[in-house]
């Protein structure tokens, strides 16, 4: 229990939930806004952690040669040790073919490799109650899958090497990994006390370099006591306790996760209160005239601030605008709940886009003003009319830059969308 409760927690690193939660969840088109001095703020975290994570991966590949150095310059085992070795894998059930080799630059016997396996032991005189132990413990290693965990675990540190957290939790993987595999040993060969006593003779000393990257058959004398102590724990359980320990990682898990949504939905709020308050101070002193001026609009919401609401997915218009066709007529339909957007087009201050479109909704059943349409710039900031039915509106450009044109459906059907944009290049 205690093992595959850690390899969710590293595999909750790996996963991007706060991107998804920002992208889908919290998105309202300035998820990282452009607005300064904010992309000199993130720049500088991202280069902080490009070079530390430049750093951990260097290291991870010197250790990734270095395991391959070992690999090639070791030599094959005799046919009395690939013997035993066979025996085992049949009797465990691993189809994968698992090298076994021998070399003089280890201490004691160790697994790498996902793909191909391979067993490396030091180079002396084994007896076949050695054996027995030696293979039985590192092909569980094999059976257990605990060499791939072990390089997502390596992954993660490189991916979080600032985050302290994450070097505990790679420890405690690692350690439970030979618990896991320590329990199903001793189920097998039944003898704890010998197998216990075999580890702790040919266990040396701890293999250093690398170890994080395979499957080491002895740590040190705290951790052995550790994995004696986890088993006699793990003899102990009943019922109750197991039942306990499935409450307490299922509250565990859902605490986390909504402490996770809780947090990421704070810091995006503290983020977009940011992004508004230094748009609107950059307005303000850098740009004392408005952007853009809706005009011609009867009984029609407008809004010009950025909005705080959930972003539809986007579908990009079949018609493109362009400067040299100034006037576009066409029919399209749109999904429930999605959003429309043109191609990105290049006005100029003075001009003025008019927008016309309508939907195919009846009116005396959809009277709330969720159809809606306009244009937004390349920060996000949007220019909008909502209604029922239909949309009229003339929008002028006051500071010339790159826009789009909009079309939300925020109704629960599909609509038939009737579009009709002028651009007029009058000033």
């Amino acid at each position: 229990m205690s093992i595959r409760l850690l390899r969710v927690v590293i595999l909750s690193f790996l996963i991007p939930v706060v991107f998804v939660l920002l992208f889908r969840v919290y998105d309202d088109n300035v998820t990282f806004s452009i607005d300064y001095p904010l992309p000199y703020v993130f720049g500088c975290f991202l280069l902080i952690w490009a070079v530390g994570w430049g750093k951990a991966f260097v290291h991870s590949i010197q250790i990734h040669k270095r395991l391959k150095y070992l690999i090639n310059t070791a030599c094959l085992c005799e046919k009395d040790v690939i013997k035993v070795k066979d025996e085992w894998q049949k009797k465990l059930r691993i189809h994968q073919n698992v090298i076994v080799k021998q070399t003089y630059t280890i201490a004691t016997p160790i697994i790498c490799g996902i793909i191909k396996p391979v067993i490396l032991l030091p180079v002396k005189d084994y007896s076949k109650e050695e054996l027995d132990v030696i293979f039985a413990h590192e092909l569980m290693h094999c059976r257990h899958k605990d060499i791939l965990w072990k390089q997502l675990c390596a992954f993660s540190r490189i991916v979080f090497w600032w985050n302290p957290l994450i070097q505990r939790f790679v420890f405690d993987v690692d350690s439970w990994n030979e618990s896991y595999c320590d329990q199903a040993v001793t189920k097998i060969l039944k003898n704890k006390k010998e197998y216990f006593t075999t580890i702790c003779r040919l266990g040396i000393k701890p293999f250093e370099k690398g170890a994080y990257l395979c499957a080491t058959l002895y740590e040190d004398k705290n951790q052995l006591k550790t994995r004696i102590y986890r088993i006699r724990a793990i003899e102990s359980m009943n019922i109750i306790k197991i039942f306990a320990g499935l409450c307490m990682g299922t509250l565990l898990f859902v605490t986390s996760m909504f402490a996770v949504i809780f947090i990421t939905r704070g810091y995006h709020d503290i983020y977009m209160r940011t992004v508004i308050t230094v748009s609107d101070l950059r307005e303000k002193y850098m740009d004392p005239e408005p952007i853009a001026e809706v005009t011609d609009v009867e009984k029609l919401e407008v809004h010009d601030e950025v909005r705080l609401a959930k972003k539809l997915p986007v579908v990009p218009m079949k018609e493109r605008i362009t400067r040299k066709k100034d006037d576009l007529v066409f029919v399209q339909k749109l999904k429930a709940g999605t959003r429309m957007e043109s191609n990105s087009v290049y006005l100029k201050k003075g001009e003025t886009v008019e927008i016309s479109n309508g939907n195919s909704m009846d009116e005396n059943i959809k009277k709330d003003s969720k159809f809606v349409s306009g244009i937004i710039d390349d920060r996000g900031k949007e220019w909008y009319a909502m209604n029922s039915m239909d949309v009229n509106c003339s929008i002028k450009i006051q500071k010339e830059g790159n826009y789009r044109v909009f079309v939300e459906n925020r109704y629960k059907t599909k609509v038939k969308v009737f579009m009709f944009t002028y651009l007029d290049n009058k000033k």
